[in-house]
């Protein structure tokens, strides 16, 4: 099992941060996006990232925010700092993947909801799965409800007709919570359809806030919300091939915080909320 911090519940501090962050947590993993790495590489090489990874002790684990495998990157209405999240092509994934050990992406679609059929979804996802399969990387396909990958629903409907042995779905709780709560077919999935998990919890009081307002800023620790996180953990211990599970924290408190009291913070809150994963201790 991957224990994954997931920049987000440190993104206001430097990748080395992060990289401490993550061991004084306990973490095993921290994942990186295109548009970090691509930052770093203006000071240093490919190599120079993955080295100072292993010297902090702690493996690089997701690509954190891939969308190409659809017909367009993102849709034209996204922030521009979006768009830099996202502007980076397959061929570049795959090469940032390969050059620095990434085993794992997470894949989503930025695009608008219903802009595309599924058959274009999972042709696309299908796809760009057998070219990260060349290099033994598996894809991890998170549902967003702001975008057009909204939905459990449609992101297994898009991972089943794929066919890809190597594709399963990201589940972030918060996503999940927030956006259409199917709980019937959450417990119907097969037991192998979900691969990597993202813990995140709300409180009610924000519930009506604009969306992407409160996903961005007002997310809390596992266990420190109102979300009914243990009957969806409940449900999740029945997917036997979650090969990675971590706290996704979007939180202006976290902000405020050291990036290792952050990490060390959402690690005692998935320990205590989702025990039955067998969390590593933190760095002393």
């Amino acid at each position: 099992m991957e224990y994954s911090l997931w920049p987000a519940c440190v993104k206001t501090h430097s990748y080395a941060q992060q990289l401490a962050a993550a061991r004084a947590g306990g973490f095993t993993h921290l994942p990186i996006g295109g548009f970090t790495i691509r930052q770093l590489l203006q000071s240093q090489s490919l190599n120079d990232i993955r080295r100072q990874a292993l010297d902090a002790g702690v493996q690089l684990g997701h690509y954190d925010g891939f969308t190409d495998w659809a017909p367009v990157r993102f849709d034209p209405s996204l922030p521009e700092a979006a768009q830099a999240v996202f502007d980076f092509s397959a061929e570049q994934c795959l090469e940032y993947c390969n050059q620095l050990g990434l085993k794992s992406i997470c894949a989503t679609g930025a695009f608008l909801l219903g802009q595309f059929s599924v058959n274009q979804l999972s042709d696309g996802f299908a796809a760009f799965c057998l070219k990260a399969a060349e290099f033994n990387i598996r894809v991890d396909l998170e549902f967003i409800p702001m975008w057009g990958v909204a939905n459990l629903n449609l992101a297994w409907r898009i991972v089943q007709a794929s066919g890809a042995a190597n594709a399963g779905i990201l589940f972030d709780t918060w996503h999940f919570l927030r956006g259409d709560a199917d709980f019937t077919l959450l417990s119907q999935l097969p037991s192998d359809a979900i691969t990597c998990v993202q813990l995140a919890d709300a409180a009610h009081s924000t519930k009506h806030m604009p969306l992407m307002e409160d996903c961005l800023g007002y997310r809390r620790p596992p266990g420190e919300g109102d979300l009914p996180l243990a009957k969806v953990g409940e449900i999740l211990r029945k997917q036997v091939r979650v090969h990675s599970i971590g706290p996704e924290v979007f939180s202006n408190v976290l902000d405020r915080l050291e990036a290792e009291q952050a990490a060390r913070r959402v690690a005692k809150a998935c320990q205590a909320t989702f025990p039955e994963y067998d969390w590593p201790a933190g760095a002393d």
